[in-house]
């Protein structure tokens, strides 16, 4: 019985590393992907006046 859960494990270690290692690596890569959304348009910003 112990040798069975033991086999399983071993099978299934290599993907468990996987998704870990993957989703890792996602996160890390969103986070610099992410902008900041424009809040003027572009008619604002061709008339925009001084403020005084």
């Amino acid at each position: 019985m112990l040798k069975k859960i033991l086999l399983v494990l071993v099978i299934l270690a290599p993907s468990a590393l996987y998704i870990y290692i993957v989703n890792r690596d996602s996160d890390k890569a969103e986070t610099p992907t992410q902008t900041v959304p424009a809040t003027e348009t572009a008619a604002e910003k061709q008339y925009q006046t001084p403020e005084h």
